[in-house]
C-alpha cells in the first residue's frame, strides 16, 4: 500500500461545551494556526433543519435559534451538550438517539457528530485553501483531501466503547484511512 503524501494536519476538538480546530499547512509547516476568527473555541451547538441537514453551528446557531419566531420553532431542531451522552460506556450504542432541546424530536448521536465534523472539515479546508490561494472546485481543492491528516481528540476519561464510537464514526466523514 502506498503511503499518502501529507501536506496538511488538521486537529479537531469537539467538546461538550465548546469546539474548535487548528491546523498546520505545508505552506507554513512550522506555524500552528488556530481556528481563524475566534479568540476561543465556539459553542458546540447545532441547529438542524427538519431533514437533519445542518442549518448552522456554534455562535451562528445560537443567534439563529434565538431569532426564531414561535411559529418557526417546529421547523428547526437545536442541540447542545449532546457529547455528554458518550461520557460513559454504559448505554453507548450505534442507534443512540438524542432529543432536541426545543422539541421531542430525536436524531442519532452519530448524525450530530457527523454534522459537526462536516462543518469543521469544510471550514478548515476553506481556511487552508484561502491561505494558499487555492480556489474552490479546482484540482488542488480536491487533492487537498488526499493530502490531509485529520486528528480528532478523544477524552482520556472516556471508556473504550465511547472512544470506539467517536473514532469509528469519524472515519467516513473525515476520509481517514
Amino acid at each position: 500500500m502506498a503511503s499518502k503524501k501529507v501536506m496538511n494536519f488538521i486537529a479537531i476538538d469537539v467538546g461538550t461545551t465548546n469546539s474548535g480546530f487548528g491546523y498546520v499547512s505545508g505552506a507554513s509547516s512550522t506555524d500552528f494556526v488556530m481556528q481563524p476568527g475566534f479568540d476561543r473555541k465556539e459553542p458546540t451547538v447545532l441547529l438542524l433543519n427538519k431533514d437533519g441537514s445542518l442549518h448552522s453551528f456554534g455562535h451562528q446557531a445560537w443567534t439563529d435559534f434565538e431569532g426564531l419566531e414561535e411559529d418557526e420553532m417546529c421547523d428547526y431542531f437545536f442541540f447542545d451538550r449532546f457529547k455528554m451522552n458518550l461520557q460513559h460506556d454504559k448505554g453507548v450504542h450505534g442507534g443512540m438517539k438524542i432529543q432536541a432541546r426545543n422539541s421531542t424530536q430525536t436524531f442519532g448521536l452519530k448524525l450530530l457528530f457527523t454534522r459537526v465534523l462536516e462543518h469543521y472539515r469544510k471550514t478548515a479546508k476553506e481556511q487552508i485553501c484561502l491561505s494558499l490561494g487555492i480556489r474552490k472546485e479546482t484540482k488542488e481543492w480536491f487533492d487537498m483531501d488526499k493530502e490531509t491528516l485529520w486528528i480528532l481528540t478523544v477524552p482520556a476519561i472516556w471508556g473504550d466503547r465511547a472512544k470506539h464510537k467517536k473514532i469509528h464514526g469519524s472515519r467516513k466523514q473525515l476520509l481517514i484511512a
